[in-house]
């Protein structure tokens, strides 16, 4: 089970800056949309699921992609960026495991 739980805001941030930098990801993706209108969002906290397990932080991060990029580099990329962020920034006993959800893909006009 998954929710927002409280996630220090500087860890936070740390997962939105590796996300935004990635090309090929337009925006964050609010995950309790119902409308696609209302899907993309500016605030990361809507885009972030949390869970704490034992010694493994859970996050599952979601995102809208550009249509035509090659989703699974992309979302490799941003496993890969945001675990490493975090493990640098924290170094603790702490697991990280991270889920990418591709929620829209957008055509650039």
């Amino acid at each position: 089970m998954f929710f927002v739980g409280n996630i220090d805001e500087f860890v936070v941030q740390t997962i939105r800056e590796a996300v935004v930098t990635v090309p090929g990801v337009v925006g964050l993706a609010n995950f309790s949309s119902k409308d696609k209108n209302d899907l993309s969002t500016n605030d990361i906290h809507k885009a972030i699921e949390f869970v704490i397990d034992k010694n493994i932080q859970h996050f599952k991060i979601h995102v809208i992609l550009l249509y035509g990029v090659n989703i699974l580099d992309i979302l490799k990329e941003i496993q890969i960026r945001v675990k490493y962020e975090l493990e640098k920034n924290f170094k603790n006993n702490i697991e990280h495991k991270v889920d990418v959800i591709v929620e829209d893909l957008l055509l650039k006009i």
